[in-house]
């Protein structure tokens, strides 16, 4: 029975974000992906022109789902420091929910200027988008300040966001991740109003 092509890209992205975040990006092989994977290592290269690639497919894979969850916010007629509030406890649930994967989109992904640049010009963008957006509406409804810039507060809000991933990761604690949304959320409201 032939597996198809969803269920074995799957599996080589689940295991690659294992392999690399327990081993490091440079010092993981397709070969070691592929062992866990359960699969050939040529198999690999049918769904992927490289580890480079894969490593793309996995933080693509993660945006995806941020901004189709963070899209659905904009999209639920809430006002938008609520929506603020969903986007910030959305962003730290699935990072937290997934260590491995905080570890390769927290540290992983900033060992190469040439993955931040490529990921800044792709999905990252869509979703400072997202927040942009919410920051825009507040703005119209009187409920943000006028003056700012929404793509720059946008890229504040990730910017906070992104630390505390990162701190919680370089904790090493067995904190949940998602325990400071309500402290994190007022702080970037207030710093909206």
């Amino acid at each position: 029975m032939a597996i198809d092509k969803s269920v074995k890209t799957k599996k080589i992205l689940d295991a690659a974000v294992i392999e690399i975040a327990h081993r490091g990006y440079y010092n993981t092989t397709v070969s070691q992906i592929a062992r866990r994977a359960g699969v050939a290592d040529g198999t690999i290269y049918l769904y992927y022109k490289n580890k480079e690639s894969i490593l793309v497919s996995v933080f693509e894979r993660a945006m995806d789902r941020f901004i189709s969850e963070g899209v659905l916010k904009l999209k639920n007629g809430k006002e938008p420091a609520e929506q603020i509030a969903e986007v910030v406890a959305l962003h730290l649930k699935l990072v937290g929910e997934d260590h491995d994967l905080a570890v390769i989109l927290q540290v992983e992904l900033r060992h190469s200027i040439h993955f931040l640049d490529m990921f800044s010009r792709s999905r990252l963008r869509e979703y400072f988008e997202v927040l942009a957006d919410i920051v825009t509406k507040g703005q119209k409804s009187g409920a943000f300040r006028k003056e700012l810039d929404p793509l720059l507060s946008a890229k504040l809000i990730f910017g906070v966001l992104d630390q505390v991933a990162t701190d919680w990761i370089l904790a090493d604690s067995n904190s949940k991740l998602s325990s400071r949304v309500d402290e994190i959320s007022e702080f970037l409201i207030a710093g909206l109003k």
